[in-house]
């Protein structure tokens, strides 16, 4: 998808720009220009214009040129840089079904970061 069709289909979706977005549930955090090789070879896929479903009609592996990254940062990844971030519900159902997975995260990286401090120690 190029930048102009992304950023039509969010307007269409979001005419106020004022919702989150994310990807795959996970916040979006910046957006860079890389060459088109860089961390792996852009794929692109392409798409018949006529159809309105199923319109993968074949792809292409990319070396050359420009491509736009959309980086996300989960909650699990930023705890890597900073443990104690402070995460808030917005309500009962988000505490029920994620309260125990943040704390997993948060001593997940706890103990990698002390075993990381235990080896620099040696």
């Amino acid at each position: 998808m190029k930048t102009n069709e992304l950023i039509r289909q969010l307007q269409e979706a979001d005419p106020s720009g004022e919702e989150q977005v994310s990807v795959g549930n996970v916040a979006i955090w910046d957006v860079s220009k890389e060459p088109s090789y860089y961390d792996g070879c852009q794929q692109v896929l392409k798409l018949d214009p006529e159809a309105k479903y199923y319109n993968v009609i074949g792809a292409e592996i990319r070396g050359y040129g420009d491509k736009i990254v959309i980086n996300s940062l989960s909650i699990k990844r930023a705890m890597w840089n900073k443990i104690d971030i402070p995460v808030t519900y917005d309500g009962k159902y988000a505490e029920t079904h994620y309260k125990e997975h943040v704390e997993k995260w948060r001593e997940e990286a706890k103990e990698v970061k002390s075993k990381i401090k235990q080896k620099q120690q040696k």
